[in-house]
This record gives C-alpha cells, sequence and structure tokens, in this order.
C-alpha cells in the first residue's frame, strides 16, 4: 500500500518471487507517477483506492478484490510500504510458520519488527482479561500473542472472513489492535516468530530511559497524535467491560505518549493538545458502528 511519499520500487522487486499474486493499492491521490513502469506487470494487479478510509480501507480493498477475482486464495500477506521484506520467503518457507498456518484455530503469524530509527524491537504482550505480561523485546521462537501488527503478518483467509472488514473509522491508527481483538473473541490466536523479523519505520521514533527502562516516543505531528489519541480512546472505552486489562493498556498507552512527547520530542505543546483532544473526542464522540 503506497502514498505519493514512498518509493515502491525496492518492496516490489522484494516480494514479486515469494507470492503467488501481488494487489497493489495505491493510496495516493492521482496514482504514484513511480508505479507507472509496473502497470503492465501480468504478475500484479493495482487499486487506485485515494487513501478512502485509511489503512483499514486499502485492507478491505484488496480482500474485496481478492473474493471477487482470486476466490481460490487461501493465505494473505499484508505488506507497508514503510516494511522491509528481505526476510518473507525464509519466513514463508519455516516449517513451523507453515504448521500453524493450516491450524484452524489460528488467525495470523507474524515476524517480529525492530524500529530503523531507534534499533529497537517492538515488546509483544500476552492479555488475560485482568491482566497482561510483557514478553522480551528479543524473544525467540514461536509466540502466541495478543496483537501483532499487519505489515509481514501471514492471515488465513479463512479466518479474515469470519473476523469481517477493517474499522475503518479508525482509519489508521490501532486498526490492526481491534483486529486482533476481534480475532482474540472468536477464539483465534496471533502469533509471533521472534526468529525473524523486518525493518520498520512509523513516524520519527526517538529513543530514551525512563525509570530503567528502554523506551520509544512515537515522534508522530499534532495530526497524526489526534488520530492516536482518538482510536486509542475509542478502543479503551469499547473494551472496559469485555476486556478490561486491555482498557487500562489503552489507558496507560496515552500517558506513555504524552510522557515521549514530554521528554525527547519537539513541538511538545502542539502534541500534547492534539494527543487530549484525540483522546476526548474518542471517549465522548464516538458512535460504535
Amino acid at each position: 500500500m503506497f502514498d505519493i511519499k514512498s518509493d515502491p520500487t525496492t518492496i516490489l522487486r522484494s516480494v514479486l518471487s515469494p507470492l503467488r499474486r501481488l494487489v497493489v493499492v495505491d493510496n495516493s491521490s492521482d496514482g504514484h507517477p513511480a508505479l507507472g513502469g509496473w502497470l503492465n506487470d501480468p504478475r500484479i494487479s493495482f487499486i487506485h483506492h485515494r487513501n478512502s478510509g485509511g489503512l483499514a480501507g486499502a485492507y478491505n480493498a484488496a480482500l474485496q478484490w481478492l473474493e471477487q477475482y482470486a476466490p481460490e486464495t487461501t493465505h494473505v500477506v499484508f505488506i507497508d510500504e514503510d516494511s522491509e521484506a528481505a526476510v518473507l520467503r525464509a519466513f514463508l518457507d519455516d516449517t513451523c510458520v507453515a504448521s500453524k498456518l493450516t491450524d484452524e484455530s489460528t488467525a495470523s503469524v507474524a515476524p517480529a519488527h525492530r524500529d530503523r530509527a531507534t534499533g529497537l524491537r517492538a515488546r509483544h504482550m500476552l492479555l488475560q482479561r485482568w491482566r497482561w505480561h510483557y514478553l522480551p523485546r528479543e524473544v525467540r521462537g514461536l509466540h502466541k500473542v495478543a496483537f501483532i501488527i499487519n505489515s509481514m503478518s501471514v492471515w488465513r483467509i479463512d479466518a479474515l472472513r469470519r473476523i469481517g472488514a477493517y474499522n475503518e473509522f479508525l482509519g489508521v491508527d490501532h486498526v490492526d489492535t481491534e483486529y486482533c481483538l476481534r480475532a482474540r473473541s472468536l477464539g483465534l490466536g496471533v502469533y509471533l516468530h521472534g526468529d525473524y523479523e523486518f525493518a520498520q519505520s512509523i513516524g520519527r521514533r526517538r529513543a530514551y530511559r525512563l525509570l530503567g527502562h528502554e523506551l520509544q516516543s512515537g515522534g508522530h505531528d499534532p495530526a497524526r497524535r489526534f488520530s492516536i489519541g482518538r482510536s486509542t480512546a475509542i478502543l479503551c472505552r469499547t473494551s472496559l467491560l469485555t476486556e478490561p486489562a486491555f482498557a487500562l493498556l489503552c489507558a496507560a498507552r496515552l500517558l506513555y505518549e504524552a510522557v515521549g512527547i514530554a521528554i525527547v520530542e519537539p513541538d511538545k505543546w502542539r502534541k500534547a493538545v492534539a494527543l487530549a483532544q484525540g483522546a476526548i473526542r474518542g471517549f465522548v464522540g464516538y458512535r460504535k458502528q
């Protein structure tokens, strides 16, 4: 999925070989100029989506295309523009990954991701109704986890059909989190394989230490901070009764975002105000779709 700021050449070349079919969702307003040379490639199908519904809309558009034109599809790999996909072939060839993806109780399996700017791996967690537990950043092997990010994740198409469409009201932030929650509610597992990792850039993250812990701020601009605050508050509000530990985690995430802004980011006031305004909008202005 590409917008106008991205260069799709490298990622297209890296994923054409390991994938049988490639559906590219072009989210730019007038068509990405760098995609022109690929339009006649018979291995690629293009959808010009103009960022309708954000990332959620792009995912839904691709899945709808597959249902219509390739209903025999059994698995889907989501790959965003800001991810490095060189590890994809080895990940798909792994026997543990392949075995999990034949299990009807599995929704998805994903490799770990490491931020390009900070060099830190994302931390994954186990979630129960009343508590959560973080795995080590450098965890190895295959683990059932509460959440994975969509990019580079492999999903069983039958699981996607059961879970349903991505929530376009959320647009970008926490779209994958909300989807994993729905998978969890259906008894479907999502898994992380720590032996594989890919590089990814999300915002302009900055690493810092607080009370002996190694943390990273998001580095997003005020508009994105508003979106993060809004989506986090929506998930906090809507999960309070069904997943109280997760609701508390969402509240902690808002605090974490605010602390990162205060400690290491520029333009602190505008970002903090945008985060607070988004959170207020999510708590008081959201109506379930």
